[in-house]
């Protein structure tokens, strides 16, 4: 009678079989699943909108067109600025920036030889021994920025462009000859760039302010200039900005 029984160690092994069978089945459903399930998609990256001031130490420029070195000083020179910036990922954006200022400056006549005398127009009589002007001072350059998303974080930014100086006039306050032009009517533009780092702080996702050190450097017109005269300018600059993100973020 024993023998005819079922030996329990038998009904063990195939529960245990069964179950193993059902645990790989289960298991590569769920694999399946898994593996056929759509890869999430990455948040639309956006857009920044910036504006702010920008205090600017400009050295001396050479030029040939108005026969004079260009002194802006030591104090700063004030102008506005504003980027438009495509998001490339929650720190990286790439985009254009744009700045205007009527600045400031004193003209000093250069020094010419016989053996290379100017082509340029007579300055004004007014100028022959210098005087004082001023100018509109653009840029337009490309910018790539990279840095922080949140908090308070560091930032890097690099840029490309021109820098320009328009409507350049003898200033109001030289006797006799305000408003004189100087120099070619439709102004003159220089290829520049810049270097700068900083710090910003976001006030939330989509709202920072940053304040940033940059130092650049552009190439002036070498036309007419004096044997041995230099073209080549430096600045530097102060900027303080609010930075505000807009567009799509999933």
């Amino acid at each position: 009678m024993r023998e005819s029984q079922p030996d329990g160690r038998h009904r063990i092994v195939r529960a245990l079989g069964t179950a193993a069978i059902a645990t790989c089945l289960c298991a590569t459903a769920l694999t399946a699943q898994i593996r056929g399930r759509p890869a999430a998609r990455a948040p639309d990256a956006g857009w920044w909108l910036s504006g702010g001031a920008a205090a600017v130490i400009l050295n001396d420029i050479s030029d040939g067109a108005t026969r004079s070195t260009w002194k802006f000083g030591s104090d700063p020179l004030w102008q506005m600025r504003g980027t438009l910036e495509k998001a490339l990922d929650e720190a990286t954006t790439i985009g254009i920036s744009a700045g205007y200022g009527m600045i400031d400056l004193s003209l000093s006549p250069l020094t010419y030889t016989a053996a290379k005398p100017p082509t340029s127009p007579v300055a004004p009589a007014s100028c022959a021994t210098g005087c004082d002007a001023q100018t509109q001072l653009w840029t337009l350059m490309g910018q790539f920025r990279s840095g922080g998303s949140s908090g308070f974080h560091t930032l890097f930014e690099a840029a490309g462009g021109v820098t320009g100086f328009r409507d350049m006039r003898v200033r109001a306050d030289s006797a006799g000859v305000a408003g004189v032009p100087l120099g070619p009517t439709k102004g003159q533009y220089d290829l520049s760039g810049t270097l700068g780092a900083g710090f910003a702080y976001g006030l939330s996702g989509n709202l920072h302010i940053a304040l940033v050190q940059e130092f650049g450097m552009g190439w002036h017109a070498a036309t007419d200039l004096p044997e041995g005269v230099g073209r080549t300018w430096r600045a530097r600059t102060t900027r303080a900005s609010l930075r505000l993100g807009f567009g799509a973020h999933r």
